[in-house]
């Protein structure tokens, strides 16, 4: 049997493995899901408070924003390194990786900052910042599992997010894909739209819209006022399971290189 074959039946594994850990981990610990809307809410909130405080509002929202990223990914990597997540640890999860989280909101906030000042002064161009900001998409894609699966920090960040993705193009971009095809056999825009603008701050959002195009309430009889907290309830597993089998299959390509998956699978009689 040739590499090529024995790659793609080692990476179907490395799915079928994240896809049983996240499932199983998550069925372990369902609370994690709550953090998603609480996360929303707290943002919410700040952006209340901020919003009369100028330049400073945006700082603080800013800082509201980075100390849920490190929550969550702290609660990741619990749960991802252990059976059980330790709820009562979730207090001091919001510093331990706040200015990782910072650093790299700063990076991309430059960029943005450069790329809305291009915009404005010719709106022609808008197409250039939808570009850009899917590239950043892909090549950095593997950031939020960087940040608490590696010692990086900063640029240092970005650059192993390149490499990383450089390295395992096809193993971690095709769950991407599969994701995200239904929104571009839709329709292509909205796809390249959404690859532009999906971030910490709006992913229960698109979750959520998706999934009220995909059960509209001729599919859910009865329920009424019901549905759209089913749908939060729904969309908020969906964003939590996601992370987790990023979390698993990241971990998975991160310790190992096609060479060596190509040499286990052999050994295994994959």
């Amino acid at each position: 049997m040739s590499d090529a074959a024995i790659l793609i039946r080692a990476t179907c594994a490395l799915y079928v493995a994240a896809l049983r850990d996240s499932l199983r981990t998550l069925a372990r610990n369902p609370w994690v899901a709550l953090l998603v809307p609480a996360y929303t809410m707290l943002l919410h909130l700040a952006a209340m408070v901020a919003a009369p405080l100028g330049i400073a509002g945006g700082f603080l929202l800013g800082f509201v924003l980075a100390g849920c990223a490190s929550s969550f990914l702290a609660v990741l990597e619990q749960a991802i390194g252990h059976e059980r997540v330790d709820p009562s640890a979730l207090g001091g999860s919001f510093g331990r990786y706040l200015w990782s989280v910072v650093s790299v909101l700063f990076i991309f906030w430059i960029i943005q900052f450069l790329l809305t000042a291009i915009v404005q002064v010719n709106p022609g161009l808008r197409w250039l910042a939808i570009a850009v900001n899917a590239f950043i998409f892909v090549v950095c894609n593997p950031i939020p599992e960087l940040i608490y699966q590696s010692p990086r920090d900063g640029m240092q960040l970005v650059d192993e997010a390149i490499n990383f993705t450089r390295e395992n193009v096809l193993e971690w971009l095709i769950p991407v894909a599969v994701v995200l095809s239904p929104v571009f056999l839709l329709d292509a825009g909205t796809g390249y739209h959404m690859m532009a603008s999906i971030g910490p701050t709006n992913a229960l959002g698109y979750m959520m819209a998706a999934l009220e195009s995909w059960l509209p309430g001729a599919w859910l009889p009865g329920i009424g006022a019901a549905g759209p907290l089913l749908v939060a309830v729904l969309a908020s597993v969906g964003v939590a399971w996601v992370m987790l089998f990023r979390g698993f299959l990241f971990r998975a390509l991160y310790r190992s290189g096609r060479r060596q998956r190509i040499f286990d699978a052999r050994m295994r009689g994959l």
